[in-house]
């Protein structure tokens, strides 16, 4: 199945959920966003946002607009290589050994190479790795949560055990939230882990 095959399956299932969408963003910007950063997007992600949907109100507060309104939460340095890898995440609960400057220092490395896609509530994102040495990591979804002592993981699909990519991430979100009951709430920390 080709990503335009894959997208229209996914919109279908979004249509039950009942979200709204901005139009999306011309080729010729993001072709240009990509030509000043020295960076490649994911062919998935880039297709959606270029022919379905720039932004929009859903996954949970919304998928963030690459360029323009509303704006990246948190200023990140895409034209660097993002260090970690889906062997070797950041994991917070690991960090007691350094020091509070060589914790900064550590923060300062891993805000590069990735482009925030959603935010699910109190400090927790989904971001997308757009910039990677490591060609498993490129194109792979992961979580974000430094309000809540977690760290940086990628997400691992539960039925494959294998990374999310943009539109297996997107995928993931509908079919679990068309599953829950109104008052049911799931957060992607719960497929945040390591790859082995």
């Amino acid at each position: 199945m080709n990503i335009d095959e894959r997208i229209c399956i996914i919109m279908k299932k979004m249509e039950d959920l009942e979200t709204e969408w901005d139009k999306p963003l011309k080729k010729e910007i993001v072709e240009r966003y990509e030509k000043e950063n020295g960076i490649v997007l994911p062919e998935d992600y880039k297709r959606f946002i270029t022919t379905v949907a720039g932004s929009g109100a859903q996954p949970f507060y919304g998928l963030y607009r690459l360029l323009g309104e509303p704006k990246q939460p948190k200023s990140v340095d895409i034209n660097k290589k993002f260090p970690l890898t889906i062997k070797k995440p950041f994991d917070l609960f690991h960090c007691e050994e350094l020091s509070d400057e060589e914790f900064e220092d550590t923060i300062k490395k891993i805000k590069v190479g990735y482009v925030f896609l959603c935010h699910e509530g109190c400090g927790m994102y989904s971001v997308l790795i757009v910039n990677a040495e490591d060609k498993d990591t490129y194109g792979t979804v992961w979580y974000y949560d430094f309000a809540n002592d977690a760290g940086l993981f990628p997400l691992i699909n539960p039925a494959t055990n294998n990374t999310m990519s943009f539109l297996d991430w997107l995928e993931y979100y509908v079919d679990k939230t068309l599953e829950l009951d109104d008052s049911d709430y799931f957060s992607y920390g719960e497929i945040a882990g390591v790859v082995k």
